[in-house]
């Protein structure tokens, strides 16, 4: 009897879930199947807003050596004080004093870019046109 009310109950959930994803838009045949896309899947993979053109500078903690799933990653992060997480910094540009300033507080310049990776999917990051010491 218990394994009964258990199968039910295991049915209703998975069939809000579908419902659930289905509620932007799937077809039938996807909903039926179980193949319909959720709306995070949709979010993960396609940046909400478009990135600026504009110059923007961040003051933080240069941190190098970061890793990511399938080494996903450029392995610069800046962050800021007292601020987990971080952003992602792309240095190919400034390769050479990067390194010299690895763990020093600085400030970089750049345009925030979107990359697209395998496993990440698109990752919002600054491609860094000037790197100082920050004061």
């Amino acid at each position: 009897m218990n394994s009964r009310i258990l199968l039910t109950v295991v049915t209703v959930a998975a069939a809000a879930v579908l419902a659930a994803a289905c509620a932007s838009g799937c077809t039938s045949d996807e909903a039926s199947a179980g193949t319909a896309r959720t709306s995070a899947t949709a979010r993960t993979t396609q940046p909400v807003t478009p990135p600026s053109t504009q110059m923007t500078s961040l003051t933080g903690t240069l941190r190098g050596g970061m890793m990511a799933i399938g080494g996903e990653t450029t392995g610069w992060k800046i962050v800021g004080d007292g601020a987990t997480g971080g952003v992602e910094l792309d240095v190919s540009r400034v390769r050479d004093d990067v390194n010299k300033l690895d763990g020093r507080r600085v400030t970089v310049s750049g345009q925030m870019i979107d990359r697209k990776y395998v496993e990440r999917g698109t990752v919002r990051m600054m491609r860094v046109e000037t790197i100082r010491e920050a004061k």
